[in-house]
């Protein structure tokens, strides 16, 4: 028998679940669409996934962990994700101990989990104050700060996404205006473009498209303006990038980086803020929500 956690990636299409070894090793995933579908239809669909997870052989579930679109509330286990409405004020740990049996659940903020797992086994390694970022549908942060997950009040540190870069800008779907998600999710840079996806504004880039260059040069400015708020607030020395949008790192990759030295250099301080692209993938989240969950057996949480 392997300790293992189960865990779950709330993104804002997707929920995937899965078993998770110490190491990060991802020994099972089901995925159940999270849009389009009532939240009965949801719950159903979740249940059969986390029940197909504990069925994995030869492992022993020691606790599970919840990397979840926000804003949470990790006192009281609720979630209220922006872009999943069916789930407003929905008591997902509650949920998942009702149907897993598993009573040490602890829910973070999905791009948490992603800064978490980059910390400990990814691109972060070796750094002490780390931004996690998730850039796919929407925008998600997370913070490590003094080698340590740092989820703030409620659990929401990090919620970047939501900071306002426009005065009275674009209407994000938050009900704000001038988020950094409404500019540089790859959802509005398409939007933006007048496309369905990221990828075929990517695609339109690489031919040289000027409006396509331009749509993901302004989602990556402002983007790296929000960052280097955050440098300006944590004195950060490491910042990951993954979601969705990396796929398209060959054409965004380089523009997000010539921003974020130019905007970077601004702030004078001492020593280099390391920009990195994520290295655990599209199971990022999922790792990191399992290692949290380890982390309530290790007396972290």
């Amino acid at each position: 028998m392997r300790d293992a956690a189960l865990a779950l990636d709330v993104g804002a299409t997707k929920v995937a679940v899965g078993a998770v070894l110490r190491d990060g090793t991802v020994l099972s995933r089901v995925e159940v669409a999270s849009s389009n579908t009532s939240r009965q239809d949801l719950n159903d669909s979740l249940t059969t996934a986390i029940n197909q997870v504990l069925e994995t052989p030869d492992i022993a579930l020691v606790g599970a962990g919840i990397g979840s679109a926000g804003p949470i509330d990790h006192f009281k286990g609720t979630i209220s994700p922006v872009n999943i409405a069916q789930w407003a004020d929905f008591s997902l740990v509650d949920f998942v101990q009702d149907v897993s049996g598993i009573e040490k659940v602890r829910i973070v903020g999905d791009a948490s989990a992603l800064a978490f797992a980059e910390f400990s086994i990814g691109a972060g390694i070796g750094s002490t104050n780390l931004l996690g970022i998730v850039v796919s549908t929407g925008i998600g942060g997370g913070t490590v700060v003094g080698g340590r997950l740092h989820s703030g009040q409620y659990g929401n540190a990090g919620f970047i996404g939501h900071s306002i870069v426009v005065i009275d800008g674009d209407l994000c779907a938050c009900g704000a205006r001038g988020c950094i998600e409404a500019y540089c999710s790859g959802t509005n840079m398409a939007k933006n473009f007048g496309v369905a996806t990221f990828e075929e504004v990517a695609s339109a880039a690489r031919n040289a498209d000027a409006r396509a260059i331009e749509v993901i040069d302004q989602g990556a400015r402002f983007l790296a303006i929000g960052l280097v708020n955050a440098v300006a607030l944590l004195d950060l020395d490491t910042i990951v990038i993954g979601g969705g949008v990396m796929s398209a790192d060959d054409i965004y990759w380089p523009v997000l980086q010539s921003h974020f030295e130019n905007e970077v250099r601004k702030l004078k301080f001492p020593g280099k803020v390391a920009l990195k692209r994520a290295t655990l993938g599209k199971d990022s989240g999922l790792v990191g929500a399992g290692l949290v969950g380890f982390t309530l057996r290790e007396g972290q949480g």
